[in-house]
């Protein structure tokens, strides 16, 4: 006999199930309408957003076909990184992701470091989206009427998105992944828009500098942490795991066919930007939160003011508003697993009794974000900041990742695995080294504020766990309990 949590998979054996721990599944499961479509949908659509803004900063750095290599690095990282992720995600198919993975293979410490890892890493992402979301709607409201105050109106859409948002995630996930879907068409179709509308300006001369590396080899791995924004937080799908029909089928598929569409965009988005762009210094600047539009007046100078540059803009809002949806998805999702686990104060554990949306975690991350948001009116540098926080926390918890799949391998062996990573060993080693050597690159090239700012939350995190949520965890939770059957 086993059983499951409400309209999902197998996964915990009934018979060593409690009252009292069958009451908590209960009262704490997601609902399960996620299918390869939604998947898809929900990985393009978290990461899309780095084909808008954020990348453009390594072209300032590296030049043209310096970004190129370091794009084509992180592309190959991505893939061995989600081929890997899937087998730990269908494993144990829960709303903790990486909480589950780091407390099954070695314990709750370990748990809480991946957890808070991957909750940092879409906490920042979401700041730094929301504030560039802002920017973006700045840009059309600034080419249809003159003399608006671009900082203050940056900052009053940033937190309009967030007011629109949190109330999207409160409705409901399979709400939320529907308006996702449209949302990632809409910023797939502005993306190709985009490329026609770059043809005109198109010169190869641009790409192809005297000489090659306009940097160097110095300036390939300063591009690095920019090119890594391209594809971060796809692996918020593996946080879906829990609220998928048949994980094992649609996890793997939705990633691997996400991650196909995502490598295309980034080459054609910076061979278009690259080629078109009059002065690839200009574009890259990590200041500049609207590099295509940009680049699209650059193109059409005539149509500074035109409805085309207009309309292309706001579809162009698709792709920021469908990330910054798929990564408040993520934070509440982390969140509420943790809280749920005993991980993070429990109140964040908790479930809208009807629609079974995490509404505390929407709640009080959304306020978090809002904050941020704030702040960045008065501190310029804040998207720059969040961004490259976001991608230092995601290789932290990339290498962690892959040192428990192998851990699970030898620990528990007979694990039920119903998808296997692909050349295993030799796939997840690859995402290890690569992670260290891009953790590396940060470490030399970050702004000391990145790190520090990295270094406090992990700290704040750190200091709750050790000093009072590691011996109030919730035996019940699916991930604890689980794990527990196995220690």
């Amino acid at each position: 006999m086993s059983e499951s949590l409400p309209d999902g998979d197998v996964v915990i054996d009934s018979a060593a199930l409690r009252p009292e721990e069958r009451k908590y599944l209960d009262e704490h499961s997601l609902k399960k309408p996620m299918g390869t479509a939604q998947i898809w949908a929900l990985g393009v659509g978290a990461v899309i957003t780095g084909e808008y803004f954020g990348w453009n900063g390594g072209l300032g750095v590296a030049g043209p076909t310096g970004m190129l290599l370091a794009s084509l690095f992180v592309c190959v990282l991505y893939m061995a990184w989600v081929l890997a992720l899937s087998e730990l995600s269908v494993a144990m198919p829960f709303a903790g992701g990486p909480l589950a993975y780091g407390r099954r293979a070695v314990g709750p410490w370990l748990g809480f470091v991946m957890g808070w890892s991957m909750f940092l890493e879409s906490l920042f992402a979401t700041i730094g989206t929301a504030i560039a979301t802002g920017a973006y709607i700045s840009f059309i409201l600034n080419l249809m009427f003159d003399g608006l105050n671009a900082e203050l109106v940056t900052t009053a859409a940033a937190l309009v998105a967030v007011v629109l948002f949190a109330v999207l995630q409160w409705i409901g996930a399979k709400e939320q992944a529907r308006i996702m879907e449209w949302m990632t068409y809409g910023a797939i179709i502005a993306l190709v828009w985009f490329w026609i509308a770059c043809i005109p300006g198109v010169k190869i001369e641009r790409i192809l500098t005297e000489p090659l590396l306009t940097f160097g080899w110095g300036g390939v791995l300063k591009a690095i942490p920019f090119a890594i924004w391209w594809l971060v937080i796809i692996e918020s799908v593996a946080l879906a795991a829990e609220e998928a029909h048949e994980p094992h089928h649609s996890i793997p598929r939705g990633l691997m066919y996400a991650q196909v569409t995502l490598i295309v965009l980034v080459v054609l988005t910076w061979f278009f930007t690259a080629a078109a762009g009059n002065d690839y210094t200009k574009t890259g600047n990590p200041d500049l939160l609207f590099p295509l539009p940009y680049v699209y007046r650059e193109v059409w100078p005539e149509a500074a003011h035109s409805p085309h540059l207009i309309a292309f803009s706001i579809l162009a809002i698709c792709g920021m508003i469908a990330s910054y949806n798929g990564m408040i998805y993520a934070v509440s999702r982390q969140s509420f697993a943790m809280g749920r686990a005993g991980y993070l104060p429990s109140l964040l554990g908790h479930l809208h009794p009807v629609r079974r949306t995490p509404d505390v975690s929407i709640l009080v991350w959304s306020l978090v974000i809002a904050g941020f948001v704030v702040c960045g009116f008065f501190r310029k540098k804040m998207v720059n900041d969040a961004v490259l926080a976001c991608n230092l926390a995601a290789l932290i918890w990339y290498v962690l990742a892959m040192i428990c799949l192998f851990v699970l391998r030898v620990k528990e062996p007979h694990m039920a695995r119903p998808y296997k990573v692909p050349l295993y060993p030799f796939l997840p080693a690859a995402v290890i080294v690569m992670s260290l050597f891009a953790a590396l690159v940060y470490g030399w090239l970050s702004e000391p504020v990145v790190l520090w700012l990295t270094l406090a939350m992990y700290a704040i995190g750190l200091t709750y766990f050790f000093g009072y949520a590691r011996s109030r965890l919730a035996k019940a939770a699916p991930e604890e309990l689980t794990a527990q059957r196995n220690d």
